[in-house]
C-alpha cells in the first residue's frame, strides 16, 4: 500500500488509503502511574537562550530543548517531560475533564496532560487557523509572540465546560500571565459557570514575578509548573550573539516524485483539538490507523535508519506518539522528533546557542504565509506528520526537497 504520488494519482491514492477504523482501541502510551517521586528537571534542561529575529517586543527567546518544537528531540525524552508535568497535575486535580493547550509551543504540552488526566478529558486548543466549522470564537491576543492572534472555539469549551469541576490552561512558559488573565475574564463573561469552576494555569516554566502569582491568585487562579525560575530579562544577555535569518530553501528538487508515499488517516466526522477532542479517542484513532497502514505495508520504513518525524505548526502531538511508537519499536537506529514553526529564530553558530542552522518554508495551512524549520541534520527517512488539507501539496514537496539536501532518501506523509 505505498505508492509513488504524482499529481495524476494523488487525489485517488490517498482516498484509497482512507482508513475507516470503528470501535478499535490501541493502548496510547505506557506511562507509569503516580509514583512516589516525580522527576525533577534543572533550569539547563528545560531552557536554552536564543535570540528573535526581527522582534521588537521581547528580543529574546526561551527555547526548551525537550518541548520537541525547535530542536530535534527523542521523542522519548519529550514526553516524559510532558507526562512529568501531567502526573503532577493528576495527583493535584485528579477529577479534571478539561484541559486547553495554548498555539503554538503548547499543543502538545495541553495533549499530554489530558492524556493523564484520563481517557474521557476534552482537550481542546487555542488556535490561529481559519475553521470552518466553528460558528463563534472568543479572540484574545498573545503578548510577545510573532504572530499575537489567538483564539478558542466557544462551543467547543462550553461543551466540555459542565462536565468538570477544574479546568487547566497549559502553555510552555508564563512570563507575567496577562494573556491569560484577560482570556479568563472574557471567558466568565461568556460562560458565567466558568466562576465556580477551579482554574490552574500549568506550564514547563513558571517565571513570574510574585506580584504577577498573586494577581492570577486575586482572579481565582492556581499556578503550577515543573520548574519556577526568576523573572529575568534575558536582553542583555542574547545581545552578545551575531544572528542571521533563516536561510532561503537550497535548489532541489521540488517535484510530486519526491514523496515515496501518502496515506490519508483521516475520516469524515473526525474532531481536532481545535474544536476540542476526548483525548483518549483522538489518541487511540491515530495509532490505530497509523499501524493499518504500517502493517500493510511493512516497507514504508525499512528498519535499521535513521528517522526524522516532523509536526507542522500546531499539529504537533499525533506526530509525537507516532514517533515514540516507532522508537519504542526498536527496529530504528535512532528517531527523532521536531515542528515547524511560525516564530522567526535567530541562527548563530556560537558555542552553546541551541539555533544552528534554519530554512524558511511555505506554511502547510496558509498560501504565502512564511514558516521555519531549525536544526536539520541528515536522515535516512522523514515522515511528516500534519492536519492539513490533502491538496496542499506545494509545503510538502517544499519540505521534502529541504530533507533531500540534506541526503534524505525518503519522505512519507501522513495525514490526520
Amino acid at each position: 500500500m505505498k505508492n509513488k504520488l504524482t499529481s495524476e494519482n494523488r487525489n485517488s491514492f490517498e482516498s484509497e488509503l482512507t482508513c475507516v477504523i470503528k470501535g478499535s482501541s490501541v493502548m496510547n502510551v505506557s506511562v507509569a502511574e503516580d509514583c512516589e517521586q516525580l522527576r525533577e528537571y534543572t533550569l539547563p534542561q528545560l531552557m536554552h537562550l536564543a535570540k528573535r529575529f526581527h522582534n521588537t517586543k521581547r528580543t529574546y527567546l526561551l527555547v526548551d530543548p525537550l518541548q520537541g518544537k525547535h530542536i530535534p528531540v527523542s521523542p522519548n525524552d519529550c514526553l516524559t517531560m510532558l507526562r512529568t508535568l501531567g502526573a503532577k497535575l493528576k495527583r493535584e486535580f485528579p477529577r479534571t475533564k478539561l484541559v486547553v493547550g495554548f498555539a503554538e509551543t503548547a499543543t502538545a504540552i495541553g495533549a499530554a496532560v489530558a492524556e493523564y488526566m484520563g481517557s474521557d478529558c476534552v482537550y481542546i486548543q487555542t488556535t490561529r487557523e481559519e475553521v470552518p466549522e466553528v460558528s463563534k470564537w472568543i479572540e484574545f491576543q498573545e503578548e510577545h509572540s510573532h504572530a499575537t492572534e489567538q483564539k478558542l472555539s466557544a462551543d467547543g469549551f462550553a461543551a466540555a465546560l459542565d462536565n468538570t469541576d477544574t479546568v487547566i490552561f497549559v502553555d510552555d512558559e508564563f512570563s507575567t500571565g496577562k494573556t491569560l488573565v484577560n482570556m479568563i475574564e472574557q471567558l466568565r463573561d461568556e460562560f458565567p459557570q466558568l466562576c465556580d469552576k477551579q482554574i490552574v494555569a500549568a506550564s514547563i516554566i513558571d517565571r513570574m514575578s510574585e506580584e504577577n502569582v498573586r494577581r492570577l491568585e486575586m482572579h481565582g487562579m492556581i499556578c503550577r509548573q515543573l520548574l519556577k525560575i526568576d523573572n529575568v530579562d534575558y536582553t542583555e544577555m542574547v545581545n552578545k550573539f551575531e544572528i542571521r535569518g533563516a536561510s532561503d530553501l537550497p535548489c532541489a528538487d521540488k517535484s510530486d516524485d519526491m514523496i515515496k508515499a501518502a496515506y490519508l488517516l483521516k475520516e469524515d466526522g473526525d474532531t481536532s483539538p481545535r474544536t476540542g477532542v476526548v483525548i483518549g479517542e483522538y489518541i487511540d484513532n491515530i495509532l490505530a490507523r497509523h499501524e493499518m497502514i504500517n502493517s500493510a505495508d511493512s516497507t514504508m520504513i525499512p528498519s535499521g535508519r535513521d528517522i526524522a518525524v516532523i509536526g507542522t505548526e500546531e499539529c504537533m502531538y499525533a506526530g509525537l506518539i507516532i514517533a515514540e511508537k516507532l522508537e519504542n519499536s526498536g527496529a530504528y537506529n535512532s528517531v527523532k522528533f521536531h515542528a515547524t514553526t511560525r516564530s522567526p529564530i535567530g541562527i548563530c553558530g556560537s558555542e552553546g546557542y541551541p539555533i544552528f542552522n534554519g530554512y524558511k518554508l511555505q506554511s502547510f495551512y496558509e498560501k504565502g504565509r512564511q514558516t521555519f524549520l531549525y536544526d536539520l541534520a541528515k536522515y535516512d527517512s522523514v515522515l511528516i506528520v500534519t492536519d492539513s488539507a490533502p491538496e496542499n501539496m506545494d509545503a510538502v514537496n517544499e519540505l521534502g526537497s529541504l530533507f533531500r539536501h540534506y541526503g534524505c532518501k525518503e519522505i512519507i506523509v501522513e495525514r490526520i
